[in-house]
């Protein structure tokens, strides 16, 4: 029966009787008066004090009060532990970011430093080449100056009369002997030298960048945590877990089918 709350203080009293409620029935769970307590119905019932009556459920909801603060305290300092790994994880992350950022920039600084290097050296030699070939078309310009000369000059002798000639024949004869001319080398063997030895490193550099990006990216797409076993090739002594990560030794042997990859060394 349900108790009514009609007297002060909150105090309770029976529905039926209006008597104030002492007693509580376990075996109904009901709240019950002096006049309850004394009838028939609750003559056999295990009845107590109310205030008696009571305490086990106190203690019971306190014990369960404790083991779930407990619980919960538990699962906070297991957050606050993760939490913590995670926020170490995350500086970790961050750290490897910044030395990711500063390793490209260093590789970065080397390939333009290279790069500007070989640049001035090309540039030093195409300026030697124009150097060379000033110098070349210079002497050649020269010795076209001073054949053109001697062809006018025998052109005019050619045009005098004989007496005048013959007059002065032996200095005609030598200025008329040939002088061989020796043509210079448009570009010097040193030069030709340094321009083969620099095409031959240039030659290779597209290979060498080709290499080393190749290296970087497989180096940098190997991922040494992730695995996966493969049953078939898996000796008879290894006993494999569901997810193929991990593996345990066994002195009984499996019973495994044959297969021409299995490792039974």
């Amino acid at each position: 029966m349900a108790p009514v709350p009609l007297g002060p203080l909150g105090e309770t009293y029976c529905e039926e009787h209006g008597e104030k409620i002492y007693f509580f029935c376990e075996n109904d769970a009901e709240f019950l008066c002096v006049f309850c307590r004394e009838g028939p119905t609750h003559q056999a019932h295990t009845v107590g004090f109310l205030d008696e009556a009571i305490q086990p459920y106190r203690d019971r909801l306190r014990s369960r009060l404790e083991a779930l603060s407990m619980e919960r305290d538990e699962i906070e300092d297991v957050k606050c532990r993760e939490d913590q790994k995670l926020q170490v994880l995350l500086t970790q992350i961050e750290n490897k970011k910044h030395q990711v950022e500063a390793a490209f920039e260093r590789l970065q600084q080397e390939l333009e430093q290279q790069r500007c290097l070989l640049l001035a050296r090309l540039q030093e030699l195409e300026q030697q080449i124009w150097k060379e070939r000033d110098e070349y078309i210079t002497k050649v310009s020269e010795e076209v100056t001073r054949l053109g000369a001697q062809v006018k000059e025998l052109e005019e002798k050619c045009q005098q009369p004989a007496s005048e000639l013959l007059q002065d024949v032996r200095v005609n004869q030598s200025r008329c002997e040939m002088k061989t001319f020796v043509s210079p080398e448009a570009i010097s063997p040193d030069l030709v030298k340094k321009i083969r030895d620099f095409h031959r490193k240039i030659l290779t550099l597209p290979e060498m960048m080709r290499m080393f990006s190749e290296n970087l990216a497989h180096h940098l797409e190997i991922d040494s945590g992730v695995i996966t076993l493969d049953p078939q090739t898996a000796s008879r002594s290894l006993v494999l877990s569901e997810d193929r990560k991990s593996v345990r030794y066994t002195r009984q042997k499996k019973n495994l089918p044959d297969s021409p990859l299995r490792f039974d060394g």
